[in-house]
């Protein structure tokens, strides 16, 4: 099996809704910026319409400036104050039209890395945008709500020693190293139906999968280089509620961010990513999830994605 290679992020997008959450994306982003060194960062902004109604003009005169660069004015004054000594390029896009084709238009275009964009919990909007994004989007995902920690301590990074994890494992170990962080991994397992045929029990069948679960992620590290001492929750589990639990966990170890990897697949209708990963993005939770994709392991599915 090829070992899929992980390359630090270097460009970013982030989208903004000119609402409340911009100020806290626009924060964070100044924040993970730092943690993962970016290079390059696009705050973009998708509108239905910059037209003006006629009447509208014809009463206020002064409105004639044309509205994309009124709101790029406003978003590069909001944008430097906290990039301003940086040393990161900005640029604060403003475009008209459908807000997913667009900003999968320009992550093809401008060879965008990560997106970033927030999920709202209880201010206004739906957030519909960023769901169907983390569904479609052709590189990695980074979604915030408005009450994220200001900083990165502890990450956690559901595993199934996969090649997608092994991704997500990279990008983990280069952010905690950075920001300093305690890196968690986790691994739900489950006994299989049929374990009675073996003439043991739930309990020693559970325990016979756990050691193999441990001996999968032992060789698991090995096979990648990974350090051999990151500590490991094994969670035993018969209902499937695979996201739930990590949340659970998630918040019992204090966890500033989940990074989990993101699984493609071939039929270019259905979502591209992993059934745990999409789970996490709708359920109700104020931690921040870094979704990892190989980067244009779906590229060349992303003009027929753009027209679903």
């Amino acid at each position: 099996m090829e070992i899929m290679k992980y390359e630090p992020y270097k460009v970013a997008l982030v989208g903004l809704d000119l609402t409340e959450m911009d100020d806290h994306l626009i924060k964070y982003t100044a924040m993970i910026s730092k943690v993962l060194a970016l290079e390059r960062i696009l705050f973009v902004h998708i509108a239905k319409t910059l037209e003006l109604p006629d009447q509208l003009l014809k009463e206020y005169p002064g409105l004639l400036e044309p509205l994309d660069e009124s709101i790029e004015t406003d978003l590069q004054s909001k944008v430097d104050a906290h990039f301003g000594s940086s040393g990161v390029a900005v640029d604060c896009i403003v475009k008209e039209g459908n807000s997913i084709e667009k900003i999968l238009r320009l992550c093809r275009i401008k060879d965008v890395d990560l997106i970033i964009m927030g999920r709202k919990r209880s201010l206004e909007g739906s957030g519909l945008v960023s769901s169907k994004i983390a569904r479609r989007c052709p590189c990695s995902l980074l979604l915030i709500t408005e009450e994220y920690n200001p900083e990165i301590k502890n990450i956690l990074v559901p595993i199934d020693f996969s090649e997608h994890s092994s991704l997500a494992m990279h990008c983990a170990l280069e952010l905690s190293e950075n920001a300093k962080a305690i890196l968690l991994l986790m691994h739900i397992y489950r006994v299989p139906k049929g374990y009675y045929k073996t003439g043991k029990s739930f309990d020693e069948f559970a325990e016979i999968m756990k050691k193999h679960t441990e001996n999968d992620c032992e060789k698991f590290l090995s096979t990648h280089d990974f350090p051999p001492d990151i500590p490991c929750e094994y969670v035993l589990t018969d209902d499937g509620k695979y996201s739930k639990i990590t949340y659970a966990l998630a918040e019992k170890n204090n966890v500033d961010m989940i990074i989990m990897g993101s699984k493609g697949r071939t039929n270019v209708s259905s979502v591209l990513m992993g059934s745990v990963a999409e789970k996490l993005v709708y359920l109700d939770s104020h931690i921040p999830i870094l979704i990892v994709k190989s980067k244009g392991e779906n590229m060349g599915l992303l003009d027929v994605l753009m027209k679903i």
